[in-house]
């Protein structure tokens, strides 16, 4: 098999989005290049394909796959998955490489670069033949860059504003998602599920969950307002900054689970249109103060 590059593809490893994947892909580059000419070049290959790998696993979206390709002349790594987003090294962006990884990987390869993809996108990292062998020492390169990278910045806690939202169209809107909910956690407990009901309800009912505290927070916030009578409400909020790809499933699950309803293979009434509408308004304010 022939990739465009003219390198031969040596090997294809699909990956689970679980912390073991890192050391998975290490073990594999390491007996792939065993007695190649890049067999010098190890440790350096191994660790930014290590990162590339953990990245993917924190930050990306199934499915992840890793590709060595190998020539005389190359050694090139591909790591994709499918999240659309590209690593950079802004601190603030949810889904990028941390400073840390991509200084580890910029110090470990001769190049390297992100390719969009149709579902996705490809990282990936070049040595090249006559490149110089070099110990690295991870243990020193980690400790030059200091503390203020000791936390992915993902990780990060943002607080969010939301302003003058209507008191009781929130309530009706966070109301009609908990019907929702209710019913798709009914339905996973069924042993005759439809598939695509069962998709649309593992979704939505697993970004919700990763979602708990803030929606208690949400909800204790709009009880008071609407026991206070008051028609405009502000809520704040505290999220973690890779909490913009829960909260893109949840709103898209939502949506998902109104067209079941409207399609009748639920027994919830679908929201009405501006319900709907106010809240992917209200979630569209979330994800830009989380990538703000």
């Amino acid at each position: 098999m022939e990739d465009r590059t003219g390198m031969g593809v040596r090997h294809v490893l699909d990956l689970d989005a679980v912390p073991d994947s890192a050391p998975h892909a290490r073990r594999t580059l390491a007996a792939v290049l065993a007695g190649s000419l890049f067999a010098e070049r190890i440790d350096q290959a191994q660790l930014a394909a290590s990162e590339l790998v953990t990245n993917a696993v924190l930050h990306g979206r199934r499915p992840l796959r890793m590709r060595v390709l190998l020539s005389e002349t190359c050694l090139r790594v591909e790591v994709v998955d499918g999240s659309p987003i590209s690593p950079s090294f802004s601190m603030l962006d949810p889904t990028a490489l941390t400073g840390r990884g991509l200084m580890l990987i910029s110090d470990a390869a001769d190049r390297w670069g992100v390719e969009p993809l149709e579902h996705g996108k490809s990282v990936w990292f070049e040595l090249h033949a006559g490149g110089a062998p070099e110990a690295v020492d991870v243990d020193a390169l980690l400790a030059a860059w200091g503390d203020d990278l000791a936390e992915d910045p993902a990780l990060e806690h943002v607080r969010v504003v939301l302003t003058d939202l209507d008191t009781l169209r929130m309530a009706h809107a966070e109301a009609h998602v908990e019907g929702v909910l209710r019913e798709l956690c009914l339905l996973l407990s069924s042993d005759d599920v439809p598939a695509e009901a069962g998709r649309v309800a593992r979704t939505l009912v697993e970004a919700a969950a990763g979602m708990d505290a803030v929606r208690a927070d949400l909800k204790r916030q709009l009880a008071v307002a609407v026991s206070a009578g008051q028609p405009r409400v502000d809520l704040s909020l505290t999220l973690q900054r890779h909490d913009a790809d829960l909260v893109r499933d949840y709103s898209a699950a939502i949506d998902e689970a109104d067209r079941l309803s409207r399609a009748c293979q639920l027994l919830t009434c679908p929201a009405p249109p501006e319900l709907s509408e106010f809240r992917r308004a209200y979630l569209r304010r979330v994800l830009a103060q989380l990538a703000s």
